[in-house]
């Protein structure tokens, strides 16, 4: 013989048991979009990290070496305010001709892939934007500022053009 449930547990019991499974399908979500935040930020953060490795720090370093064998040009830079005309001609006269040139081809692409990377993960949004923009804005739209001319030698030479559109779009990201 069966046990009869009243109706009105029954409806209880049903009600219940829907109310447990919105509750889990919510928690399941909550848990989720927390996970995606987190990795979100776990990734910015690795960017960052990697900008103080050592492979990045050689190229900047390899970077600041060029300006260092060019002391009166720098100090000019720094006493009055260059023209782009001025600033394009001093980098088309010693970029190609720099005792170091290897180093500083190398060092720019180095750095180059590494915004590659970093716009990449910004624009598949993988990253978080706070944390990422936060960090790498003032040497994003630093680094596209002064090293524009450069690049711009650097694909001419390999048959390219373009070679910083990533930087360039990243350094836009930033101002906007």
């Amino acid at each position: 013989m069966a046990v009869k449930i009243p109706d009105w547990l029954d409806v209880a019991l049903k009600v219940t048991a829907t109310l447990i499974a919105i509750f889990g399908v919510w928690s399941f979500f909550a848990q989720r979009a927390e996970a995606v935040r987190v990795a979100r930020e776990e990734r910015a953060l690795a960017y960052i990290a990697r900008f103080g490795g050592t492979d990045i720090v050689v190229a900047r370093t390899a970077l600041l070496d060029f300006w260092r064998r060019y002391p009166t040009f720098t100090a000019e830079a720094r006493t009055r305010a260059l023209s782009s005309r001025e600033y394009e001609g001093f980098v088309a006269a010693a970029y190609p001709n720099d005792a170091a040139r290897g180093e500083v081809d190398a060092a720019l692409i180095r750095l180059l892939v590494f915004y590659d990377e970093v716009a990449f993960c910004h624009r598949a949004g993988t990253c978080d934007r706070s944390i990422l923009f936060g960090y790498f804005c003032p040497h994003v739209t630093q680094h596209a500022r002064v090293y524009r001319p450069f690049h711009a030698l650097l694909g001419a030479a390999v048959g390219t053009d373009g070679l910083d559109r990533h930087l360039d779009e990243l350094a836009r990201s930033c101002l906007s």
